[in-house]
């Protein structure tokens, strides 16, 4: 789009500068001349060529006291031209922009007068300039297309259409800057056709167009192996041979390039069709996705291992109906004609293996063979799943086809934990209790004591007479009587327990007139049948039953009063 402004202030410095420097000539400023180096064979004269430009270039400063300089470099400055004019002029760019829109006009005064023999002012070669610095002051975004170099690309097709507008031409097909023609850093011989991958700019601009660029590397990267890039920079055509240049920001390429059958072409943009039908990859596939173009931008495969192995972890590790581990269950995904699942589950330890052994500076055998086929079988893993073949929960994926071919030897660490598979749980039972029956007199085996011992205490005698005599009446029990059974009760629960026994202070009596105390031990008329006996079930735990029978009747203790 033309800024009026400014090539309304750049036509009325040019005229201001014309006549000052006509005016300089004519008060007996000499212009420089210089010796043709173009003389025809045939003068013997030497022609002589003004050098208008030098003496503009020289007497720079005239132009700032011209009454039209301040518009002129105030509208500048507000287009934000000078930067791409110098830049595109090889000139020193100043840092402040009141500079830089300075020089701009110098530069521009110098370029206008420097193919003239004088100073007399040509409309067609001002107005030639000014459509030139419109071309260069519009924006990338006002273009109608983006066109980048492909890095790496060898194919037998001129031309290939993608989805989206994006197609890949040969730069020979159309009209492309010169530097998008160069060899140099685009993996191929100067000899070799270089192919532009080109995309249609709307309205959301060249950032928009630049990323669908991307995304074409993003797919072919995922087609099929190789290496394969975008170049540095891209271009935006903005005039006639005009072109506005920004950058891409993309990484270095892999070396090897990327060789596209015709038929391949043909497979290519099919794939690219599906893909452009489904919705973008999102949560984990989708970085994996990425993690997997970062291991395809390093230097090799072998290079790439760990970025390859981590899109696998991020797609693949997590919980499901089995709790396989990360080789059974990728190997169950990328199986093939050449692996069944065995043998991929094999290489992909072999693969964890070389991953740990890299880590130690180590290398193993069939390193850059294992590295390859992992990258490889990543790929295809990606690509089932970017075209929605595989669901959404890959780990799920895996486990079900793990399941649905039978557990095949090899899997004895497949555990299944299916909702239906666990055993419910049993319902509580009644508690219930042995009864225990007491031993009959018959199963008491009744020791004879050896006898007194002459020299025995007085006491001791006492009571191994007292002992002898519990036994004798003992033995006295009949044969054939029956033993009392007890049946153990269930103990209660803290709140079961019930405190029913007499209050201890009820035991006293008191009479008007007459103290009493509590006597013990306690009479023995006193009924008993009204306290709570300590053996009752709900304490009966607290007090295990003795091995023995011994019993006593009663104690007696002997005191005396001190009063």
């Amino acid at each position: 789009m033309r800024d009026f402004l400014l090539n309304e202030s750049l036509r009325r410095l040019a005229t201001e500068a014309a006549t000052r420097y006509n005016a300089m000539v004519a008060e007996g400023e000499q212009i420089p001349f210089d010796v043709a180096t173009d003389t025809a064979e045939d003068s013997p004269f030497y022609s002589y060529v003004p050098q208008t430009g030098r003496f503009v270039e020289e007497r720079a400063g005239e132009l700032h006291g011209l009454p039209s300089w301040n518009a002129a470099r105030e509208a500048v400055v507000e287009a934000g031209v000078a930067s791409t004019y110098l830049e595109g002029r090889g000139e020193m760019v100043p840092p402040e922009p009141g500079a830089r829109a300075e020089r701009m006009l110098e530069v521009f005064t110098v370029e206008l007068f420097k193919e003239g023999s004088g100073f007399a002012l040509d409309r067609g070669r001002l107005e030639a300039l000014v459509a030139t610095l419109d071309a260069e002051a519009r924006s990338a975004d006002d273009a109608d297309l983006l066109i980048v170099p492909i890095v790496g690309l060898r194919m037998s097709m001129n031309r290939l259409q993608l989805p989206n507008g994006v197609r890949i031409v040969r730069a020979d097909a159309i009209a492309a800057p010169v530097e998008a023609m160069r060899s140099e850093g685009m993996g191929r011989a100067a000899w070799e056709p270089q192919f532009l991958a080109v995309a249609e700019q709307g309205n959301d601009g060249a950032e928009a167009a630049l990323d669908q660029l991307r995304e074409l590397i993003s797919v072919m990267r995922m087609f099929k192996i190789g290496g394969i890039g975008l170049g540095p920079f891209a271009f935006a055509p903005t005039g006639e041979d005009t072109w506005r240049r920004i950058t891409t920001g993309a990484p270095q390429a892999r070396p090897g390039g990327y060789r596209l059958a015709e038929e391949e072409g043909t497979e290519l943009a099919d794939f690219a069709a599906m893909l452009e039908q489904r919705p973008d990859p999102d949560s984990a596939l989708s970085w994996a996705v990425g993690r997997f173009e970062m291991g395809c931008e390093r230097e090799s495969a072998m290079e790439g291992l760990s970025d390859h192995l981590l899109a696998l972890r991020a797609v693949l590790e997590g919980h499901g109906p089995v709790g396989a581990s990360l080789p059974l269950r990728a190997s169950a995904l990328i199986a093939d004609d050449n692996f069944d699942r065995i043998e991929a589950r094999e290489r992909v330890e072999e693969v964890l293996e070389l991953e740990r052994a890299l880590m130690n500076g180590r290398m193993l055998d069939h390193a850059i063979e294992l590295a390859t086929w992992i990258e490889d079988g990543v790929r295809r893993l990606l690509r089932q799943a970017a075209l929605g073949e595989l669901g959404s929960d890959l780990s799920a994926t895996a486990d079900e086809t793990l399941i649905a071919t039978g557990l095949e030897a090899g899997d004895a660490e497949i555990m299944v934990y299916a909702e239906e598979d666990v055993a419910p749980e049993p319902e509580a039972e009644q508690q219930s209790f042995d009864v225990i029956e007491e031993p009959t007199a018959d199963e008491f085996r009744i020791v004879e004591a050896p006898g007194i011992p002459e020299d025995a205490p007085a006491d001791l005698a006492a009571d191994i007479r007292e002992a002898e005599s519990y036994l004798d009446d003992e033995s006295d029990l009949e044969e054939d009587e029956p033993m009392e059974t007890r049946i153990l009760e269930p103990i209660p629960a803290p709140g079961e327990i019930k405190v029913t026994a007499t209050h201890w202070l009820d035991e006293v009596e008191e009479e008007p007139g007459q103290g009493h105390s509590l006597e013990w031990p306690a009479a023995e008329e006193r009924d008993l049948q009204h306290r709570e006996r300590i053996d009752t079930p709900r304490v009966r735990h607290l007090f295990p039953v003795p091995d023995s029978d011994w019993e006593v009747s009663s104690l007696e203790f002997e005191y005396s009063r001190n009063r």
